[in-house]
């Protein structure tokens, strides 16, 4: 059962609390003038002189939600570089309608100021970086779609800042090797670095623990560009993949999947769900299945508030001891700067925090960023390594355990590198 123990003044979740609670330092509003779309531009703070962060689009999305992620943004670049602010867009609007593609071209040209000059942004929840992202922002003189944290960060400008976001894009387009991705589909970097993150902080987690990844099964929550990556670099590595979920099925394999396996999975993918397989079954009942399906570590790549109290009752039952975030806050609250379940989970579980977790695709365009060429993706994909296993390393010293206390462990150490250190 989850507590109702609240942090206390100058603790570490009182002071994520009130960094949640305070108000951002700019919020664009948008209402579209041909649909009942309304967008909301929210950036956290211009650290850097800049800040980044994605664009989703769902129905339903509220400017709390927005300005939840700015604020998660901000921490997850603590982590991941660039030392920038964070920010987010967002759209409520049906991304199924067929009116999406002039939304979203109205919302990039209504926030092009701020693309030019200090906001730099990307793909997410609905909204693709490579179809959506890129091309809207061409159309209104925009090579890049983070040309404005190169300007507002960098200093670039003129052919220097061309150039550098031209470098910038090839180096996040280009092509991974086969190792990296997979026979018979070309991968670029910029669709695996995340899951690339998220299998590397399950990994680093089981060495704190001493626990061979063999000997570990794994409950995935999603198999999206995040979730299905993720399953690749974890199943090649030899961590026991006994059942994934999506919003629709769920695919339950006891013994575990190999990475031939996730393989041909991915090989047969169209969209962000499982594909057709012998092994995948829809409906509730294959859903409460992989609920209650015995395994160690639990991996969370579905959207923002997907566990409540009850998933991680379920969690527990079935012997979970660990959890990765690779989801933007996967756990539910009732309102932003809740942190109830957080706290909750906290105690019960090993929790890698999604700051952490999920930062590949932050961290790879650090990389590109300063660089004066581009980079190799091998050199891409081992900085992320690097990064990620600091950052757990350093939490796991801060909880002074592998086994509970890792989120408060990485929550502080995000706060001190984003200058919020502890109230007297």
């Amino acid at each position: 059962m989850m507590t109702e123990e609240r942090p206390g003044p100058g603790s570490i979740w009182e002071r994520y609390e009130r960094f949640f609670r305070t108000s951002p330092e700019i919020v664009f509003e948008w209402n579209d003038p041909e649909t009942s779309a309304r967008g909301w531009l929210v950036i956290n703070s211009l650290k850097g002189g800049a800040a980044g962060g994605g664009t989703r689009m769902h129905s339903g999305l509220t400017r709390d939600e927005v300005t939840f992620l700015a604020k998660a943004m901000e921490l997850k670049f603590a982590f991941a570089g660039p030392p920038i602010g964070g920010a987010k867009s967002g759209i409520d609007f049906d991304p199924a309608d067929p009116r999406k593609s002039e939304v979203l071209r109205r919302w990039f040209a209504a926030i092009r100021t701020e693309l030019m000059s200090r906001y730099g942004t990307a793909g997410d929840l609905n909204v693709s970086e490579i179809a959506e992202v890129i091309p809207c922002c061409k159309e209104i003189g925009i090579n890049h779609p983070q040309l404005g944290v190169l300007r507002g960060h960098l200093g670039l400008d003129g052919e220097a800042l061309g150039r550098r976001s031209e470098l910038m894009h090839i180096g996040l387009d280009q092509p991974v090797p086969v190792e990296l991705g997979l026979a018979g589909k070309e991968a670029r970097v910029f669709g695996l670095v995340t899951g690339h993150s998220v299998a590397s902080a399950a990994l680093r987690l089981l060495h704190h623990q001493e626990r061979a990844p063999e000997q570990t099964r794994v409950l995935l929550q999603g198999f999206g560009a995040v979730g299905g990556a993720a399953a690749l670099y974890m199943a090649r590595a030899g961590l026991k993949i006994v059942g994934i979920v999506d919003a629709h099925s769920a695919l339950l394999r006891p013994e575990g999947l190999t990475g031939a396996d996730v393989e041909s999975l991915l090989l047969s993918r169209s969209g962000n769900t499982l594909p057709p397989h012998p092994d995948v079954r829809k409906g509730p009942g294959a859903h409460e299945e992989f609920w209650s399906t015995p395994a160690e570590l639990f991996v969370a790549a579905a959207g923002s508030g997907s566990l409540d109290a009850d998933r991680l009752d379920s969690l527990t039952a079935a012997g979970v001891k660990s959890i990765v975030a690779g989801a933007n806050h996967p756990f539910w609250a009732s309102e932003p700067g809740d942190t109830s379940l957080e706290q909750d989970a906290d105690k019960r579980f090993a929790v890698i925090a999604d700051v952490i977790a999920s930062c590949g695709t932050a961290h790879a365009f650090a990389c590109q960023a300063c660089s004066e060429f581009p980079l190799r993706p091998e050199a891409v994909f081992e900085s992320i390594r690097e990064t990620v296993e600091g950052a757990v390393d350093e939490a796991a010293r801060r909880s002074g355990s592998a086994e509970h206390g890792l989120l408060a462990g990485a929550l502080e150490l995000a706060l001190e590198r984003c200058g919020r250190p502890p109230a007297l």
